[in-house]
């Protein structure tokens, strides 16, 4: 009897864990990570940046994963993805006794649009800005640039991931018109 009770058991929580598994993927839930590219974007050529650039890199691995074939020439693309005015920043925040800094704010920015092959807007000019800061050590300076290195490399990935959902979102809004 108490070897039935446990299956019984067993079975129960399967079934409330399935019926979590399909309440949460009807609701449209994504993993983070993952992005639909939009038709418009499924061939397309990156201008504006060097072709080694970390964020082009970082843009074209998030094309690529997403379906999107990324073209080396625009004529051969759908669209245009052009980035201008890309620029990264860094301030003091906070100095130490001895007059030293103690905390660095870093500050990153670029601009970007989507043109079609024939020059026609589909997603207009947008700026991406992010800030971070990260404490200073003066007495460890290899692994601070390291840090800030990292920082920056983070960065430029949240922003690609942020102009992804923009498109997205814009894209979307424009279909519903």
């Amino acid at each position: 009897m108490l070897n039935k009770l446990n299956n019984l058991h067993t079975i129960g929580r399967v079934l409330i864990l399935l019926g979590l598994i399909i309440a949460v993927s009807a609701c449209g839930f994504r993993l983070r990570g993952s992005v639909e590219v939009p038709d418009v974007l499924q061939q397309t050529h990156i201008t504006g940046i060097a072709e080694f650039s970390v964020l082009n890199q970082e843009l074209k691995r998030v094309l690529q994963r997403a379906g999107s074939e990324v073209m080396s020439q625009p004529g051969n693309a759908k669209s245009i993805i052009s980035i201008s005015g890309e620029k990264f920043r860094r301030r003091v925040l906070s100095v130490d006794a001895t007059g030293r800094a103690s905390e660095f704010e870093l500050y990153y920015q670029y601009n970007f649009k989507i043109t079609n092959t024939d020059g026609e807007v589909i997603v207009k000019n947008q700026k991406i800005s992010l800030t971070r800061d990260y404490k200073f050590d003066p007495d460890n300076v290899l692994a601070k640039d390291a840090e800030e290195s990292l920082i920056r490399t983070d960065m430029i990935k949240f922003s690609v991931r942020q102009m992804m959902r923009r498109i997205d979102s814009q894209l979307k809004s424009a279909q519903t018109k």
